[in-house]
């Protein structure tokens, strides 16, 4: 009797925990996915891993981070892409923050004809070009709010622009050379593109 109490004791403890991952989404990115989400402040964690099934039973490992994730002091956001998923047909994603906590499962279909939602150029961006411009498909003057992430899913610059129409732009003349990925929501709707910059 006494092992059944510390064991629901110590059960209780565990899901009376805050959840360290939070805003955690996945979105299109043409034929892509891509993978968002935040780890809230506190303990360091052992990397994470990343998740994908056809069926939402039987994962297989797709992205390991196997470095040091997560700050005490203020909230890290990661994002991933996805560039194999299955077309045509439901795709779901969970997250393994070892050895903290799993994530709930994300479901999202990608079609084989999909364009993407978002549309940056010049890409690459070469030479002296500091301005992306963003052609965002199916919205017409709207507000997008957002962020730009390098290769490594950290937070370079935020971003908060009124489309002109279906165009915005945004200054990069403080980015190196590398892989990013813009990433944009109206509210409604998400909207992510990779561009290279090799100056």
């Amino acid at each position: 009797m006494k092992k059944i109490l510390i064991l629901f004791f110590c059960a209780l403890a565990i899901t009376a925990l805050p959840q360290r991952i939070q805003n955690f989404n996945v979105f299109s990115a043409g034929q892509s996915v891509g993978i968002r989400f935040t780890v809230t402040k506190g303990p360091q964690c052992n990397g994470y891993t990343i998740y994908h099934s056809l069926d939402s039973v039987n994962f297989n490992q797709i992205y390991n981070y196997p470095g040091i994730c997560g700050d005490m002091n203020s909230n890290q956001d990661y994002t991933y892409t996805h560039t194999t998923p299955a077309l045509n047909q439901p795709n779901f994603y969970k997250i393994d923050l070892f050895p903290i906590e799993v994530s709930e499962i994300k479901r999202i279909h990608v079609g084989e004809n999909q364009l993407p939602s978002i549309l940056v150029y010049p890409n690459p961006v070469v030479g002296v070009y500091d301005i992306l411009n963003l052609k965002v498909f199916n919205v017409n003057n709207a507000n997008l709010v957002g962020a730009i992430y390098n290769q490594f899913g950290k937070p370079v610059k935020y971003i908060d622009v009124f489309t002109q129409g279906d165009l915005a732009t945004s200054y990069i003349s403080e980015f190196g050379n590398g892989l990013y990925t813009v990433w944009l929501s109206d509210g409604n709707n998400v909207f992510a593109a990779k561009f290279i910059i090799n100056r």
